[in-house]
C-alpha cells in the first residue's frame, strides 16, 4: 500500500465549498491535492468504501495519522457547468499545514519518495496500535489487511481525494482563490 498524504486543510475548504458534506456522506466530486513534503507520526492505512451522495459506492484507501506536517500544499476542486458562471476552480494553497488525528480517503496517489519507519504490513486493521486506529463509522472489516508505521515521510505527492477529516488543523501562509475555467493543482 502506498501512504497517501494527509490533506487535512481540505476539511474546512471542502465543507465551506460544498465538496464534502458535514455528515461525511461524500459529495459526487473529487478534489486534487499536491504536497512537496509530508511528515507523519503514527500511521495506519486500510481499504474501505465511501458512499457518495448519489448512492454510488467508491473503494478508497484510508490513511490515518496521529500527527502530520505538510509543506507546499495545494488543493483544487472544479465546479463544472454552473448556470450563468460556467466552469470554475476553487484552489487552496498553504506554505504549511499541521494536523492531529487526520484521515484521508484517497482513490489515486502518486509520490516521489516514501520512507516508512518500523512498518508492519498485513496486520488486521482492528489491531493497529501505531496509528489513530480505524476511523469511527468507516465501512471496513477490522480483520481486513492494513499497514501501520511509527512514522512516514512522503515527498512530491499527487492525490485524488474523496474526503478528509481532522481533529485539529492549523495552516500558515494559506490562500483561497477562484479561477474561471479549469486550474487544478495537477
Amino acid at each position: 500500500m502506498v501512504p497517501s498524504l494527509v490533506a487535512s486543510a481540505a476539511l474546512f475548504v471542502a465543507l465551506a465549498q460544498g465538496a464534502l458534506a458535514a455528515s461525511f456522506l461524500v459529495s459526487n466530486q473529487q478534489f486534487k491535492v499536491t504536497a512537496e513534503r509530508t511528515e507523519g507520526i503514527g500511521l495506519i492505512q486500510y481499504s474501505a468504501v465511501d458512499r457518495r451522495y448519489d448512492g454510488k459506492i467508491v473503494p478508497v484507501t484510508v490513511t490515518g495519522l496521529k500527527q502530520s506536517k505538510t509543506t507546499g500544499y495545494c488543493q483544487s476542486v472544479v465546479a463544472r457547468d454552473i448556470p450563468l458562471i460556467g466552469t470554475f476552480t476553487v484552489k487552496v494553497t498553504a506554505k504549511q499545514v499541521t494536523a492531529r488525528d487526520t484521515y484521508t480517503d484517497t482513490v489515486q496517489s502518486d509520490s516521489g519518495t516514501i520512507t516508512l519507519k518500523n512498518t508492519n504490513n498485513g496486520i488486521a486493521a482492528g489491531t493497529s496500535r501505531k496509528g489513530p486506529g480505524i476511523r469511527e463509522g468507516d465501512k471496513t472489516d477490522p480483520a481486513r489487511a492494513a499497514q501501520e508505521a511509527d512514522s512516514v515521510l512522503v515527498t512530491n505527492s499527487k492525490q485524488i481525494v474523496l474526503a478528509t477529516s481532522a481533529r485539529i488543523t492549523r495552516t500558515s501562509g494559506s490562500s483561497l482563490r477562484f479561477y474561471k475555467g479549469v486550474h487544478e493543482c495537477f
